[in-house]
């Protein structure tokens, strides 16, 4: 998946009332600034795109 396709996953998350909708309005908002969270919340995003990758035929990671 290419890097504009993840961050367009991710962000259609930021309406969503769970965990992985308010990891990606902290993400958006960069909460905190600070590059060390942004790049956890990232990685937990991703493994969120992964997951839901796997669940749907036609998302590919590649």
């Amino acid at each position: 998946m290419a890097a504009d396709q993840l961050m367009a996953v991710i962000f259609s998350w930021v309406s969503e009332d769970s965990h992985r909708g308010a990891l990606a309005r902290a993400f958006r908002g960069n909460l905190g600034n600070d590059a060390r969270l942004q790049a956890k919340r990232l990685g937990l995003l991703s493994i969120h795109a992964e997951r839901q990758a796997t669940r749907k035929a036609g998302l590919a990671l590649v």
